[in-house]
């Protein structure tokens, strides 16, 4: 079994989903999108039994409607991680909104912009969501890039000891430079002093293994190394289907030489058990 923790899906249709990028433009043409009843058919072939729909900011900014009406559909299959501005007035309400009528089953939080300050995920206005994702039992995605990556990760402490029912992940094990090589692959002091916080995930994508690809270097040693610091429970695999270059066996057949040298219980956790801990309890009370 396998529980895909970042598949993306967009609809084909474009009045009742209309698309609102947060850029205000679109970054790639809507043809032939990877609709849920697509992504399912795939899954179906390649044997992945569920999948996480994380919502594609780019294509419907804030509006997550399309994420939660397709998990509501596939609830046997689907559970959605919605997008929200925690810097907004209102960002516990839209959080309440999207984690409690909607059922999502997290959050996913980002910087807005190049340049802004922690606020995104830090900040005032943020912490009714973080208190509101810990009283439900709910996870959120932290997504940083390159340039704001060492600020994040120094303001994560205090925030993951005082909501420790948050189960917090690091979407592209926090963009870390994996092609600087051995002996460390860009697990770094500041990404490895987290480690004893239990409730911190690392989640591999393939925007990970993409990265090394294109330079003809091998994930397995990356993978290897982050899963021997965290263990193998607390990292997940997610394809970035529809997001990352590549057919979804593409994505598939890319993680499966990355994880080459885990062992098979280690690969089992990473391919699903980590995820089902995580996603499993909120897509088993929505499949009821």
């Amino acid at each position: 079994m396998i529980f895909d923790s970042h598949a993306h899906v967009v609809s084909d249709d474009m009045t009742r989903y209309p698309p609102a990028p947060l850029s205000g433009s679109l970054d790639r043409p809507l043809d032939n999108p990877n609709t849920a009843e697509k992504l399912l058919r795939s899954m179906d072939e390649l044997k992945i039994g569920r999948a996480v729909i994380v919502q594609r900011a780019h294509v419907y900014g804030y509006d997550n409607t399309y994420v939660c009406d397709s998990a509501h559909h596939y609830r046997d299959r689907l559970v959605a991680v919605c997008c929200i501005d925690a810097q907004a007035a209102d960002a516990a309400e839209r959080a309440q909104y999207w984690l409690g009528e909607r059922e999502a089953a997290g959050l996913r939080l980002t910087e807005p912009f190049k340049g802004a300050n922690t606020d995104w995920f830090a900040g005032a206005a943020a912490q009714p969501v973080w208190e509101l994702a810990n009283r439900l039992g709910a996870s959120i995605c932290l997504h940083m890039y390159r340039w704001n990556r060492v600020e994040t990760l120094e303001q994560l402490p205090p925030i993951l000891e005082r909501y420790s029912k948050v189960q917090v992940i690091l979407d592209h094990v926090s963009n870390l430079a994996a092609e600087s090589g051995p002996p460390d692959y860009g697990i770094d002091a500041i990404l490895v002093d987290l480690v004893h916080y239990s409730n911190l995930f690392q989640k591999f994508t393939t925007i990970n293994f993409g990265k090394l690809a294109a330079q003809n270097l091998p994930a397995a040693p990356v993978v290897k190394r982050v899963v021997a610091e965290f263990g193998a429970r607390r990292v997940m695999w997610g394809s970035d289907v529809a997001q990352s270059a590549g057919t979804y066996p593409e994505l598939l057949a890319l993680a499966d030489t990355a994880f080459q040298d885990l062992t098979a219980s280690e690969r089992a956790a990473v391919l699903f058990d980590s995820c089902d801990q995580v996603y499993g309890g909120r897509w088993r009370a929505a499949a009821r």
